[in-house]
């Protein structure tokens, strides 16, 4: 992939990430690490992390579990990941 072919890439995702919702805390690099990254990369990693979180988060604010989102889906075919939960 050549430098045009990636800042491509790069903008069609960003794209997608603003039109879908914004979500403060999850850099635009995470993003960029889910649609590009695999399993026990670090950034990755980091994007599980942030998945398990919000589905988390939205099962303790909704009272129900989170199917439908992007965050579930990850945690559906990846896997939850541990994360230092916050007091």
């Amino acid at each position: 992939m050549n430098q045009e072919e990636r800042k491509q890439k790069i903008d069609a995702i960003l794209g997608e990430v603003k039109r879908k919702a914004e979500f403060p805390g999850i850099s635009p690099e995470l993003w960029i690490a889910a649609e590009e990254g695999k399993p026990g990369e670090p950034e990755f990693e980091e994007w599980m992390r942030c998945c398990t979180q919000m589905v988390d988060a939205y099962q303790i604010e909704e009272g129900r579990k989170d199917t439908d989102s992007v965050f579930a889906e990850y945690v559906r075919i990846y896997g939850r990941r541990k994360y230092e939960k916050q007091s």
